[in-house]
């Protein structure tokens, strides 16, 4: 088995590909999701995705690529999910959790969406949670009301104060409201493992925003959801 593998992470948003070699990830590329091509994936070695869009195979249009999915041998217990509707990068991040933190863990990744995967000390995943991101929510406010805009996460303000004008008040809002909605799901997960006893790891885009605010919360390596599609694909071409 070669010791080589090209690792993509196709987001909704963005993609990540990163050549794994000798123990280290090499980021290739990061780019829009709609605007990757099947040429800008490396040719020579293996490749395994986790991917999210569902158009992306037939975009790519690619016969090498191992996909992560609940169909591969995955080295976790799932049964007591609905696995069949179990998404890739959810699937990664479990795989990931299990080869870097202690059990009982749940990570939590936040991105477009929030996710949250949480595994028992034996390794069976219990369950999760799904909920909009900061930049969902931002969008949302700017699509579906007749008067308050639209203010991206990338590169914008972040909170600072109690908010004195619309901008403000909608940074305020989403920011924090992200920042408690994962304080609640931290106290799910602790209340339904029936244990205080949990690692907490977080991952994403908005990771640092969360750990600043949230000190039992570990910011992951930033190849954690890769490291994860490298550890099933590993299980599955051995």
């Amino acid at each position: 088995m070669s010791d080589k593998v090209y690792i993509l992470d196709i987001g909704n948003t963005n993609t990540r590909c990163s050549l794994y070699d000798g123990g280290k990830f090499i980021e290739i590329f990061r780019k829009r999701t709609r605007d990757i091509y099947a040429d800008d994936i490396p040719y020579g070695l293996p490749i395994a995705a986790a991917s999210v869009v569902p158009w992306a195979k037939d975009k790519l249009k690619r016969d090498d690529i191992f996909y992560v999915s609940n169909q591969c041998n995955l080295g976790i217990d799932l049964s007591l999910v609905d696995s069949d509707k179990l998404g890739p990068d959810r699937i990664a991040n479990l795989a990931a959790l299990k080869a870097l933190s202690a059990l009982p863990a749940a990570v939590i990744d936040v991105g477009t969406a929030i996710t949250l995967e949480a595994l028992d000390e034996k390794g069976v995943f219990v369950g999760g949670i799904i909920a909009p991101g900061r930049e969902l929510q931002r969008k949302a406010l700017g699509s579906y009301t007749a008067a308050l805009p639209y203010i991206p996460v990338s590169g914008g303000k972040t909170y600072k104060s109690f908010g004195r004008d619309t901008e403000d008040s909608i940074i305020l809002g989403t920011d924090y409201g992200v920042i408690g909605a994962v304080k609640e799901f931290m106290s799910v997960t602790r209340r339904e493992m029936k244990t205080d006893k949990v690692s907490f790891l977080v991952a994403g885009g908005d990771a640092a925003i969360l750990a600043k605010n949230i000190p039992e919360l570990k910011v992951v390596p930033k190849e954690f959801t890769l490291i994860g599609v490298l550890e099933i694909w590993k299980i599955n071409k051995q």
